[in-house]
């Protein structure tokens, strides 16, 4: 047994929803939120609310809503509206809750809201704020120095004596994940000589949102979602695969990039290009839209996105290069005047697993050309060849390591593995001879040679699973194979935050480099926990099984925080476009393609094995 994976060692992965602040709401807190609710929404159509006000008065005391606090903010918002947020002080009782109630119902634009669908963010505020050095803190200091985005508000006193708020869960309503973002931001809005010369000063809240359906915790600007189970994991699910089949374009490309907080669909690594007309479009991304969809219909069986998946191989044809070699037709994927081995791996991996899905055969020349072109990249010491074309040029084999990549191989083995499961007979002895040709260089070789590209945390996910995937064959059931899977397994557990351990409630489950870093809540790295988990259950590893179902549901349970409920998109201008999105960071509201589909491939792969574990 291996002593690492024991099982008694799992109880620190467990209940990270335990650390987040807990709050009870009585019948009584509830009825009063309904009063407030409808409150504002008489007042916002111009009819009297004063005798609710009065009522309301009278029995707010001793509720959830009394609270006590040095600083209470009410903030209003609904979609396309600039949102209304009255903050004051306590000051010996003269701002009570109804008081300030009372100022957000006379706003001038409170009328704006009338008819609309509205949610209430309540902040109490419970210590008073302390003056910091504004340009000497940031994430990655320590003690004072230290502040921490989405958990650390602001209160900019300028030379005008305005008081001026950034509310903690303001890093996530203004999609702002690090200091560099923050200090931007503030002097976009104030003016960088305003920020310079304010008294500024942090402070922390205790935050709630109030909507139709109930009072819900906000924990760094999001809500609460819970123990991790099961239909959680389905509605995430299930929301993104609508996500991605609405934006899905008639060009047979899927909807690459979107930010809820701009409403745009310009994507930041490449402002230059038109969103619509000529968007940068990533090919590797492509392949994974499709296998999102592939996971998702091996648990859910719906069969509602099979043709998005088809013709997402139908536009992978067209950007294929098709060739000779030795006789055999090959083919490449070439995009954006680049052809990689990911770029090919992936697209064989797709159509590979469609196939198997689907029992559709009409794609076997086209998954014949693109495994022959993969084998062909394989050199005889057993390295891939990264890229054949860069920037719309050759390159040279000598220039081969300039393209060095983790990720390809594993990517090219994934493809290669599933096209064995119906390869021609004839050719199985010559691709499994290559394989292993590449696996060799790949677990023995390559890092020697190339220790310095191996960062401390594990990335290499793909070859993990391209390991799993190989494992149904004899001749790729060796120890060294499943050693790296679980190697790397403990090194990507080994950097994971665990419940006992996080510095914040919401690290659990993220990955960092060095510990105290900002998590890196990452369902890529966590499909590679999946494959030692799945290598686990083929080998009847009952022990490992165990240890790593606990790590995935932590690692599940923080990506959960990511996913876009009607509840999370509160602040967006559009939430139709954004719901089932799923995010890369806790407060950055932006989300690809690819963010999506670990997710969903994660939980999918999941869900097949729930009952076994459940």
């Amino acid at each position: 047994m291996d002593s690492y994976f024991a099982i008694s060692e799992i109880s620190g992965f467990k209940y990270p929803e335990r650390n987040l602040p807990e709050y009870t709401f009585s019948e009584q807190d509830i009825d009063i939120k309904n009063a407030i609710l409808k409150i504002i929404s008489l007042a916002a159509a111009g009819a009297d609310s004063d005798s609710y006000l009065t009522e309301l008065e009278q029995v707010v005391s001793g509720s959830f809503f009394a609270r006590r606090y040095d600083r209470l903010s009410l903030v209003l918002y609904a979609p396309g509206i600039s949102r209304i947020l009255i903050t004051r002080r306590f000051l010996s009782g003269r701002w009570s809750f109804i008081n300030v109630l009372r100022r957000l119902i006379t706003h001038k634009r409170l009328p704006q809201f009338n008819a609309k669908p509205f949610y209430l963010q309540v902040d109490f505020s419970e210590v008073p704020s302390d003056v910091i050095n504004f340009f000497n803190v940031g994430l990655a200091k320590r003690g004072a120095g230290h502040f921490e985005i989405g958990v650390d508000g602001l209160v900019v006193i300028g030379s005008d004596n305005k008081t001026n708020l950034f509310l903690p869960g303001d890093a996530y309503v203004r999609s702002i994940a690090g200091m560099k973002q923050l200090r931007n931001y503030l002097a976009g809005k104030y003016g960088d000589d305003y920020i310079r010369s304010a008294q500024i000063e942090r402070f922390r809240s205790n935050s709630f949102l109030l909507s139709d359906f109930a009072i819900s915790p906000l924990y760094r600007g999001l809500p609460d979602k819970g123990t991790i189970n099961k239909k959680l994991l389905e509605d995430s699910c299930l929301s993104a695969i609508s996500n991605i089949l609405k934006n899905f374009r008639e060009d047979k490309r899927f909807l690459p990039f979107y930010d809820p907080a701009l409403d745009s669909y310009k994507n930041f690594e490449s402002p230059e290009r038109d969103p619509v007309s000529n968007p940068y479009y990533n090919i590797l991304r492509h392949s994974g839209g499709g296998l999102a969809c592939v996971f998702y219909e091996h648990y859910f069986q719906s069969g509602e996105s099979v043709e998005t998946i088809r013709q997402a191989i139908e536009y992978l044809k067209t950007r294929t290069v098709l060739y000779e070699q030795a006789g055999r037709k090959c083919g490449y994927i070439y995009n954006e005047e680049i052809a990689s081995l990911g770029g090919s791996g992936l697209a064989l991996y797709l159509v590979a697993r469609y196939q198997l899905l689907t029992g559709d055969r009409s794609y076997d020349a086209f998954s014949s050309a693109l495994a022959w072109h993969l084998i062909g990249q394989i050199t005889s010491s057993g390295e891939f060849i990264y890229r054949i074309i860069d920037h719309g040029k050759k390159v040279e084999p000598e220039d081969n390591d300039k393209h060095f990549s983790l990720y390809y191989p594993g990517e090219a083995l994934c493809g290669l593995a599933k096209y064995l499961a119906y390869a021609p007979e004839q050719e199985q002895g010559y691709i499994r001879k290559k394989i292993q040709l590449a696996l060799n260089f790949l677990i023995n070789i390559r890092p020697v040679e190339k220790a310095a590209e191996y960062p401390a945390l594990p990335g290499n996910s793909w070859l993990m699973n391209a390991i799993v995937e190989l494992w149904d064959y004899p001749e790729f059931r060796q120890e060294n194979y499943s050693h790296f899977v679980f190697s790397d397994a403990r090194k990507l557990i080994d950097h994971m935050y665990r419940a006992d351990d996080a510095l914040y409630p919401d690290y659990a489950g993220g990955f960092f480099n060095q510990y105290g870093d900002y998590p890196l809540t990452d369902g890529a790295r966590l499909e590679g926990l999946m494959a030692a988990f799945e290598l686990a259950v083929k080998l009847g590893d009952k022990q490992k099984q165990q240890y790593l179902w606990q790590v995935l549901k932590l690692g599940a349970w923080s990506l959960a925080r990511l996913v876009n409920s009607d509840l999370t998109l509160y602040p967006v201008k559009r939430p139709d476009r954004a719901l089932g999105g799923i995010r890369q960071k806790y407060t950055r509201q932006w989300f690809r393609i690819d963010s999506v589909q670990h997710v969903v491939c994660l939980y999918s792969r999941m869900l097949l094995l729930w009952q076994r574990m459940e």
